[in-house]
């Protein structure tokens, strides 16, 4: 068996606007602490739907199997307090991503979704943005697909979904970082960024095979009047005379802040290296 449960002396605490589990400085792990198989089915109804005080679950590199994910996501669509959810180099897949449909179409507690490194692939995008499109809660505010191989056909199923007619989405984050979106997925997110219709706050795109067409296509279409505060466009091969006349003589004049890498390889680097 795995140990993927442990007892810790901690508090939930607010922290940048999000909620957090502080360890307290002399918390020590108890003695007869559970240890639970990670493929075990029970392990996660005791996990999930027998926690009804539960407000963040974080699972990190663990394979979990279709048997397990449909128990977890069973519990989490019908939770009323889970808040926060991160699933960080767990293997979902296109199927995984279809189950997890249900869950954002449901929950009416989700305010911080994080699938980074699950492989969710075109097709996963697709289930995630239907997910987003068919929920009435719209209490989601922050959303990370980093590293999934999503490509630039299923980017433009995410627009539709933030840019639906009903206005009900409350996402101010959204963190696309990773993935090919090349010059084909600019044109996508370069639409969310036009519209009036969205509430994101902070967009990121690092690593994201933007060229300069891609930069100038993005940053052509801010607006003082909406809300975007934040561009990440770091470690993409954008020219450095471009990053220099931005900085100089554009970026002054824009509300948001558009943030470039000065030597884009060596911040690639850097940052998977920091993954």
């Amino acid at each position: 068996a795995q140990p993927v449960a442990a007892f810790v002396e901690s508090s939930l605490e607010e922290i940048d606007g999000k909620p957090r589990l502080v360890a307290a400085d002399d918390g020590v792990v108890a003695e007869g602490s559970p240890y639970l198989h990670v493929h075990a089915l029970w392990t996660w109804e005791f996990l999930v739907q027998r926690a009804p005080d539960l407000q963040v679950l974080q699972i990190e590199e663990v394979d979990l199997g279709s048997g397990p994910l449909e128990w977890l996501c069973k519990g989490l669509r019908s939770h009323t307090k889970v808040s926060v959810l991160r699933l960080i180099g767990v293997h979902l897949g296109p199927a995984g991503g279809r189950m997890l449909r249900n869950v954002l179409a449901q929950s009416k507690s989700l305010l911080e979704v994080t699938l980074d490194r699950c492989a969710l692939l075109d097709a996963g995008c697709a289930e995630i943005a239907e997910g987003l499109r068919s929920n009435d809660a719209g209490c989601l505010e922050t959303l990370s697909l980093r590293w999934n191989r999503i490509g630039p056909k299923r980017v433009g199923k995410l627009a539709e979904a933030l840019l639906q007619a009903e206005g009900q989405l409350d996402l101010a984050e959204l963190d696309l970082s990773g993935n090919p979106l090349g010059a084909e997925g600019a044109k996508e997110v370069a639409r969310i960024i036009a519209s009036g219709d969205h509430k994101l706050r902070s967009l990121s795109l690092q690593d994201c095979a933007l060229d300069l067409a891609s930069f100038w296509r993005l940053v052509g279409n801010l607006d003082d009047a909406r809300p975007l505060a934040k561009l990440d466009l770091r470690c993409n091969p954008i020219g450095r005379g471009t990053r220099r006349c931005w900085r100089g003589q554009m970026g002054p004049t824009i509300r948001c802040e558009v943030l470039l890498s000065d030597h884009p390889l060596k911040a690639r680097k850097a940052a998977r290296l920091a993954e």
